[in-house]
């Protein structure tokens, strides 16, 4: 009995095809990734435009975002004396608030101020914003039962000024 005879150009072919193939969706992968985050880019590259026109920040350390009722980018950086400051810039409005650094509560102590309230399963951010245009840090995580919840922490004291659960 004669087996069918296997056309290795034909395997040899289809091989590259198909690593082909594999190469270009990989790319294609990456591609909407970089597209995906360009939005959140274009948005630190504007904060650190304005951080650097309008309160002369020289050295920035970082940027942090916060939506809960209006979107703000907050740059933290350094000034020309090296004072470091909070820029909280208004996304829709372009206003700025500086704030000196010295005289807030550490991002670490907000964390904790907010898991010694409610057990933080998740946390998914702390950035500093304005709450009734005060500076406050808005933590933001998934407790226990794994539903979005909010804390709003005085910036300056580290008191809670408000607390959503179960949004």
């Amino acid at each position: 009995m004669k087996l069918p005879s296997v056309n290795v150009k034909y395997i040899k072919k289809s091989y590259k095809w198909i690593i082909f193939l594999i190469f270009i969706i990989i790319l294609m992968i990456i591609g909407f990734f970089l597209w995906a985050r360009q939005p959140l880019a274009n948005a630190k590259s504007q904060a650190k435009g304005i951080a650097e026109k309008k309160a002369k920040i020289v050295k920035f350390d970082k940027f942090f975002m916060s939506d809960l009722n209006r979107t703000y980018y907050t740059i933290q950086g350094k000034d020309k004396y090296q004072n470091e400051n909070y820029v909280i810039i208004d996304k829709k409005t372009g206003n700025i608030n500086i704030v000196p650094l010295k005289n807030t509560i550490s991002q670490d102590s907000a964390t904790n101020i907010a898991n010694s309230r409610i057990n933080i399963n998740k946390l998914i951010s702390t950035a500093p914003t304005l709450f009734n245009n005060k500076p406050a840090w808005l933590v933001s995580y998934f407790d226990n039962k794994n539903t979005l919840c909010y804390i709003t922490i005085d910036l300056k004291n580290g008191k809670v000024i408000q607390s959503i659960s179960n949004v």
